[in-house]
């Protein structure tokens, strides 16, 4: 069999696109989003509970907070991985892994992968 190869399954532009939505997909899943929601709504109580503030504005209130503090997030994030690349790792798999391998003790940690509060 001396044929060509057989053509690709996708083309590069699909695989990037494909590897991209697979990675923000992970990186949803490190975002509580039910605790999000909760506190949406917890908010929307509290802000509807305080005089001098229309119903109808309530909502809107509520969305502008939301927005600002999710604006933050990507900045904050980045900030607190610079950081934690500067603290001692503990209890991390890969870290503990490569420390149990021989004559690789301590040779290489890795940086957090996920936000803990």
């Amino acid at each position: 069999m001396t044929g060509a190869p057989p053509p690709p399954l996708v083309t590069p532009a699909q695989a990037a696109s494909l590897l991209e939505q697979v990675i923000y997909e992970q990186v949803v899943e490190c975002v509580d989003l039910d605790a999000l929601y909760r506190l949406e709504h917890s908010l929307t109580v509290l802000v509807g509970e305080l005089e001098g503030i229309p119903d109808e504005r309530v909502c809107e209130l509520v969305k502008t907070m939301m927005d600002r503090a999710l604006r933050r997030l990507p900045d904050d994030i980045w900030r607190y991985l610079r950081a934690g690349a500067a603290l001692p790792l503990e209890g991390c798999a890969l870290c503990d892994e490569e420390d149990t391998r021989p004559g690789t003790q301590g040779a290489t940690r890795h940086a957090p992968t996920r936000l803990k509060s």
